[in-house]
């Protein structure tokens, strides 16, 4: 899942969604994008390419062996339940959380609860990335997002808006055993708002960044 192709959405989509408030970094090439290896590569054999899960609940990360196991699911804060910038903020990092467990288990399940269709970029760069990716069997190595809340005000009834500045950890992509089929750099920091809205409990309805 090419979760770092936020950035270069986000900019296009800024036109037309208009929200203000940040500004985008640099993203990768589609040279090095996983998607794009996700259109091209057949489906492998799981059943004798891919190792045997563990029988015992321990959480076992990613490898060039295998992908991960047992993952925990995030918890949602209790901080992130109220309606409130702060409330915003921390929903918002945990939102990066579910990003994060996406890429490891390619599960889109959590976090499609917490995003509404309004919001094409998550459809695009998170939940399809995810769902593509199991069907094709392949594992992220690495790659985890690391957030740092810049500011978060609340913008409308039942709205909020979170500037968001964040990292990604160089990343493997493999589909079978120790043989990478595609690498992504280190991110740099790239800055994005972050769109909410609150309906007894906070859902993301846009990722922008403007240029």
């Amino acid at each position: 899942m090419d979760t770092r192709k936020i950035a270069v959405v986000a900019s296009v989509a800024a036109v037309a969604l208009a929200l203000s408030g940040c500004s985008t970094g640099s993203a990768e090439g589609q040279g090095n994008s996983p998607s794009a290896v996700s259109k091209m590569s057949p489906a492998p054999d799981s059943t004798t390419k891919n190792p045997s899960p563990s029988k015992n609940n321990t959480y076992r990360p990613a490898s060039p062996e295998g992908p991960a196991e047992n993952v925990p699911v995030p918890k949602l804060p209790a901080l992130a339940k109220e309606y409130s910038e702060d409330g915003a903020a921390s929903f918002s990092k945990f939102y990066f959380d579910l990003v994060n467990y996406a890429i490891e288990t390619n599960n889109a399940g959590p976090i499609k609860k917490v995003t509404t269709k309004e919001c094409i970029v998550c459809g695009v760069s998170i939940i399809d990335e995810a769902t593509e990716a199991k069907k094709l069997g392949k594992w992220h190595v690495g790659g985890k997002h690391h957030p740092q809340i810049l500011d978060s005000y609340i913008s409308g009834e039942n709205l909020a808006v979170v500037t968001v500045e964040y990292t990604a950890d160089k990343a493997e992509i493999y589909l079978v055993p120790n043989e990478p089929d595609s690498k992504m750099d280190k991110l740099e920091p790239t800055t994005v708002a972050v769109g909410l809205e609150f309906d007894h409990g906070w859902k993301v309805y846009r990722i922008i960044g403007a240029e």
